[in-house]
């Protein structure tokens, strides 16, 4: 026995016993700062805190109070409950794991302890995070297209088909059913249920060379993340554009010294190009949401009586239209940078690891943060379709002050 032959045995031994300790636990993922992921699971604690709260009060406003129109409320809704399942079944889930990492012992070359990072749910947890996650995510991402078809159905003109409320309850039915079913393919053997990243968040398993497999994982790419995104950009450029043009009718209307009323027969007439100057002051007839059809204005919201406002103060009415187009042009580019900040590091690393099996992003915490990001959309949702809406934001704060009334009723007394 020499000391190379022992150096050797030490060296396989301990091998062995990392593989063997590897095969009796495969949810155990070694080495990952212990810090670091504290830090990840307190932040999807707080990002799944405030999720809660805020879709949880959407939800309930939308059902009390009413604001918009009733085919967007319903979009809103529904998207609203996706967003709150996965804060109250998924997120926790991954936090819980997160919190239950244990320390090896041992120094790493950074000086600081790692981990043993577990998922603590087993199997069949496993396999139900994933499923709750990714069938309400697709949800959400479809539900994101259809707000801005909606959108664009809403403020464009002479579109032929009308989107009512019967027609919004079909549509996030469909919906509902179609991602649910999609999802649900990895437990009839498409695909499989496998850890990402660190292992306390799962999804499919995206490195795969299994051509099924690989089909159904670029099909949900596909689905999930390129055909919602060309909707929501196209849905919402074409908005912005007619935003644009009803702008520039009244510009035109205003220079000229012709009425400034906003309305289709005076754009029509101040307007060289008859179609599209119809088209736009159409635009600028439906671009302020009725509380009935859904339907949308570009008219300033004031209590003032609209015909004497015009007549008396033309160019106050001329900065609060361009406002409402600087309104909406930055609410159009935060919808956007928000799905382009939220789910594509998510997609293009998982394109990585699905074409390339042995890529670097494949383990570890490079995968383990653009699936983090990705789970903020929930809280992206309601800030941005409800908070940054006037009418949706003012009933938020009247069921804020009803709340506020019955807690201060059912500790100190008295009457609602």
């Amino acid at each position: 026995m020499t000391m190379e032959t022992n150096i050797t045995s030490a060296a396989n031994s301990q091998n062995r016993s990392s593989a063997a300790q590897t095969a009796a636990d495969p949810d155990e993922v070694v080495g990952e700062d212990p810090k670091v992921v504290y830090s990840l699971a307190s932040l999807l604690a707080l990002n799944a805190l405030g999720s809660i709260i805020g879709n949880a009060l959407v939800i309930y406003t939308f059902l009390k109070e009413k604001p918009l129109g009733a085919p967007l409320r319903i979009i809103l809704t529904h998207l609203a409950v996706t967003n709150l399942i996965i804060a109250t079944i998924g997120e926790p889930m991954v936090v819980i794991s997160g919190f239950s990492s244990e320390y090896s012992g041992k120094q790493g070359r950074s000086g600081l302890e790692f981990s043993f990072v577990k998922w603590v749910f087993g199997e069949m947890g496993r396999g139900f995070e994933a499923f709750v996650v990714t069938s309400c995510g697709l949800m959400a991402m479809s539900l994101l297209a259809l707000v801005s078809i909606e959108r664009y159905l809403r403020v464009t003109p002479r579109q032929r088909f009308p989107f009512t409320e019967p027609t919004a309850v079909k549509c996030c039915s469909f919906l509902w059913v179609f991602n649910v079913i999609y999802a649900s393919l990895p437990f009839y053997g498409i695909a499989k249920w496998n850890g990402e990243g660190i292992g306390i968040s799962n999804s499919i398993t995206w490195e795969t060379k299994n051509k099924e497999d690989f089909i159904y994982i670029i099909c949900m790419m596909c689905t999930g993340y390129f055909i919602p995104l060309f909707v929501i950009a196209f849905c919402y450029n074409r908005i912005l554009f007619f935003v644009k043009q009803a702008v520039d009718v009244y510009d035109d209307n205003f220079i000229v010294g012709q009425p400034a009323e906003m309305t289709m027969e005076t754009n029509i007439t101040s307007a060289a190009n008859s179609q599209n100057r119809s088209s736009a002051a159409q635009t600028s007839k439906n671009m302020k949401t009725d509380e009935q059809s859904g339907s949308s204005r570009i008219e300033p919201n004031t209590d003032q009586n609209s015909g004497d406002e015009l007549a008396t103060g033309d160019m106050n009415t001329h900065n609060i239209i361009k406002a409402a187009e600087r309104k909406i042009s930055h609410v159009i580019a935060v919808i956007i940078m928000s799905f382009f900040i939220s789910w594509t590091p998510y997609t293009v690393v998982n394109l990585l690891v699905t074409f390339d099996n042995e890529h670097a992003f494949s383990k570890g915490i490079h995968a383990t943060i653009p699936a983090f990001m990705a789970k903020t959309s929930t809280l992206w949702s309601p800030i941005i379709y409800c908070a940054m809406n006037g009418e949706v934001r003012t009933a938020n704060m009247k069921t804020l002050s009803k709340l506020r009334r019955r807690i201060r009723v059912l500790y100190f007394g008295g009457t609602v």
